[in-house]
């Protein structure tokens, strides 16, 4: 069983500095021996006014230990452990204004997994739309059909023959792929959306311009454009069955 004892060793006296600022009563130090992790999990009844403090014995230690805590493990930005030939020195100096702003949880702010998985989809599909050939903004889409007014893009992009996603300042953007060389939009692009199981538009486009396994690897905007607009519905739809 992993223990706790002392550790001063018999006939080397520890040196302890304390600043003006410091409690008055001596504060000894305690190490664990046998497994730490044991004897971590077994503190469960320590006194109040303990804390359990980790001290690495070098610097790239400090950095693995900081790396494995994961916001958990926290710098005790007052205390201040120097070797001095046998002993050591400990001392309380006053946090710097950067040490006392480390001491806010860092963890309370760290994305779920879930969040994390959300950014990580939306940065996968903005780099499809730039491999797929980017995106118009208003303006160029009203161009590239005839001069269509706002509220009839914004009609279709609600009925979904239109796809949109966000672009920069929220403002809209219309991704290129959609489009073919006359300047309308691909045909199928509405009965795709209603079939998919997701109304994000990063999915939608994630799905048009990423080959699929249940189309033998094809991607669907490439079958939508050769007129296979059954084949590419019946995928959306498969999609939603297995996500369901």
């Amino acid at each position: 069983m992993a223990q706790i004892r002392n550790s001063q060793r018999k006939g080397r006296q520890q040196v302890r500095r304390y600043s003006k600022s410091a409690p008055e009563a001596p504060v000894h130090p305690y190490k664990v021996v046998g497994d730490p992790a044991r004897a971590i999990t077994e503190m469960r009844n320590l006194p109040d006014g303990v804390s359990v403090a980790l001290i690495p014995s070098t610097a790239a230690v400090e950095q693995e230990l900081r790396r494995l805590g994961s916001g958990r493990i926290q710098r005790l930005p007052g205390l201040v452990i120097k070797a001095k030939g046998r002993g050591s020195v400990w001392r309380w100096v006053k946090p710097t204004p950067a040490e006392r702003k480390s001491a806010i949880d860092a963890s309370a702010f760290e994305p779920s997994s879930r969040a994390k998985a959300l950014l990580k989809g939306v940065q996968i599909a903005q780099n499809d739309l730039k491999e797929s050939g980017g995106a118009y903004d208003l303006d160029q889409v009203r161009v590239l059909m005839n001069g269509i007014s706002r509220q009839m893009v914004d009609r279709k992009v609600r009925e979904g023959s239109l796809l949109a996603v966000p672009g920069p300042s929220n403002r809209r953007a219309y991704p290129t792929v959609q489009f073919i060389s006359d300047g309308t939009v691909v045909l199928g692009l509405k009965a795709v959306q209603d079939a998919l199981p997701t109304e994000n538009p990063w999915a939608v486009l994630n799905f048009l311009v990423r080959p699929d396994p249940r189309l033998n690897g094809r991607k669907p905007i490439d079958l939508l454009r050769a007129g296979e607009i059954d084949l590419v519905v019946d995928a959306a739809r498969r999609m939603g069955q297995q996500g369901s």
